[in-house]
C-alpha cells in the first residue's frame, strides 16, 4: 500500500469513527428531547394499558371452550395486536366483558399511538428546524471549520475538496448569510460533506456548538458580508482568531486579511498562516510586462482544472543528512516530481533553553511564575521558512518538508 493509499484509508477509517460518535451524540440528543417531550411516560401508560387489558381479557375468557383466547400470552398477543391496529382475528374475545376490554383498548389506543406519533414527529421537526437555522450543534471531530463568507470562498471549498487531497474533509461553515442563501449553498454544494451553523465567529457559544475544541483546521475569511470598512472587517478576524486560539489553543488557523499593516495582531494569536489579499498584485503585474506569459504559469499551478499541482511532502527518513541536490533527483526519477525547495520547520525554544542550569534565585522566580500561570512557555519567531531552489549541497534537515511540483493522483 502507498502512502498516500494508506493515508487516504486511514482517514476513512477515522471518518467512519467521526459518524459514527457523530451518530451516537444524536442519538442521546434525540432521547434527551424524547425524556423531555414525556415520550418514556407515554410509552409507559401504553404498556400498562396492554398489560391490564390483557389481565381483563384473560379473565373474561378464560374456561371457555369455544374462545380463541385460551392462555394470558395469547390474550397479551390480542391486546398489543389491537393497539397497534394491525387486526390479524386469529385472537378475538367472544364474551360480552371482554368485548368491553376490547372496546376501552381501541379507543385508548388511539389516543396514546397518536401522542406518540406527535412527539417523535415534533422531535425530528426541531431537529429539522434547528439545522435549517444553523442552530444544531458539531460532534465530529478533526473537521475544517470555514468562518466568514466572500466571493472566494466558494473556491476554498472546491480546493478542501477536489484538489487530490488525501483526504475528504468534513467542512463546517460558520456565517450570517440569509437562510434562503443559505439553502441555495446547500443545494450547490450538496455533494460535499457540509454543516451550516449560521451566528457570528467571534463568540465563543458559537466556535464552541462547531467543536472547535475538537477541530483540524480553522480558515478565516475576510468576511465582508456583515461590513463594508475594511478596518472592521480585519478587526473581527483578528477578535476571533484570538477567541479561537483561548479555546482551542492547539488549532491551526489560516486566516485572510484585507490590510497588511494588522499582520502583526495575528501574529502575536499565533496564527499559523496569514494571507493578505491582494498582497502580491504588484508582483504579478511588474512581472507580466517584463516576462511576458509568466502570470499564466501562477494560474495554471493554482487552478484546479490542471494536473500539475504544487504541494508540500514529507522528506524520506533516509535522506535527511544528505544534499538537496540527491533529493532533487530522488523526487524526479521514482515520483516524476520537481523539488522547488524545502520548507524547514523550526523547534520551539522551551523556557529551560533559556534558564541556566544552575539554580539562582531569578531562575527559580522566573520557573515558579510559569508554573503558576499553569501555561508552557514556548517562544517561536517563525515557524516555518521556505528555501526555494536551494544550492545542490544545501543538507536536508530532519524538520524539512520537500516542495514540489507533481502530478496529482486522481
Amino acid at each position: 500500500m502507498t502512502g498516500k493509499s494508506a493515508a487516504s484509508q486511514s482517514y476513512r477509517t477515522q471518518s467512519g469513527w467521526n459518524h459514527g460518535f457523530g451518530m451516537l451524540s444524536t442519538i442521546k440528543k434525540i432521547l434527551r428531547i424524547l425524556r423531555r417531550e414525556r415520550f418514556f411516560a407515554i410509552a409507559e401508560a401504553i404498556a400498562i394499558v396492554i398489560i391490564l387489558c390483557a389481565i381483563g381479557v384473560f379473565m373474561a375468557e378464560r374456561g371457555r371452550p369455544e374462545a380463541s383466547i385460551k392462555s394470558f400470552w395469547d390474550s397479551l398477543w390480542w391486546s398489543i395486536v389491537t393497539i397497534c391496529t394491525v387486526g390479524y382475528g386469529d385472537k378475538f374475545p367472544t364474551t360480552d366483558a371482554g368485548r368491553i376490554v376490547a372496546l376501552i383498548l381501541m379507543v385508548a389506543g388511539v389516543v396514546l399511538l397518536s401522542l406518540v406519533t406527535a412527539t417523535i414527529v415534533s422531535v425530528f421537526v426541531e431537529q429539522k428546524i434547528r439545522e435549517g437555522k444553523g442552530l444544531k450543534e458539531v460532534s465530529s471531530k478533526d473537521h475544517i471549520i470555514v468562518c466568514g463568507w466572500n466571493e472566494h470562498t466558494s473556491e476554498v471549498l472546491e480546493w478542501l475538496n477536489g484538489a487530490g487531497l488525501n483526504r475528504e474533509p468534513f467542512v463546517v461553515l460558520i456565517n450570517e448569510l440569509p437562510v434562503d442563501e443559505i439553502d441555495s449553498l446547500k443545494l450547490k454544494y450538496e455533494k460535499y460533506d457540509l454543516q451550516f451553523l449560521r451566528g457570528n465567529y467571534a463568540n465563543e457559544d458559537v466556535l464552541l456548538r462547531a467543536n472547535i475544541q475538537k477541530a483540524a483546521y480553522v480558515v478565516i475569511m475576510a468576511d465582508l458580508t456583515t461590513s463594508s470598512q475594511r478596518e472592521r472587517v480585519d478587526e473581527r478576524t483578528i477578535l476571533a482568531a484570538h477567541t479561537i486560539k483561548s479555546l482551542a489553543p492547539k488549532v491551526k488557523i489560516v486566516a485572510e486579511l484585507l490590510s497588511a499593516e494588522n499582520r502583526s495582531h495575528l501574529k502575536r494569536a499565533n496564527v499559523d498562516e496569514i494571507l493578505i489579499r491582494g498582497e502580491h498584485i504588484g508582483a504579478l503585474m511588474a512581472n507580466a510586462v517584463n516576462h511576458p506569459g509568466l502570470p499564466r504559469v501562477f494560474d495554471d499551478i493554482l487552478s484546479l482544472s490542471t494536473d500539475n499541482k504544487l504541494m508540500r511532502t514529507d522528506i524520506p527518513p533516509t535522506f535527511v543528512g544528505k544534499t538537496f541536490g540527491e533529493l532533487f533527483n530522488f523526487f524526479k526519477t521514482t515520483k516524476n516530481a520537481i523539488l522547488i525547495g524545502l520548507l524547514r520547520e523550526k523547534e520551539m525554544m522551551k523556557l529551560e533553553d533559556m534558564l541556566s542550569d544552575d539554580t539562582s534565585m531569578i531562575d527559580r522566580f522566573i520557573r515558579e511564575k510559569i508554573k503558576e500561570s499553569k501555561r508552557e512557555f514556548l517562544y517561536q519567531n517563525e515557524p516555518r521558512r521556505a528555501m526555494i531552489n536551494p544550492g545542490d549541497e544545501t543538507p536536508v534537515e530532519e524538520n524539512d518538508f520537500a516542495i514540489i511540483l507533481a502530478r496529482q493522483q486522481r
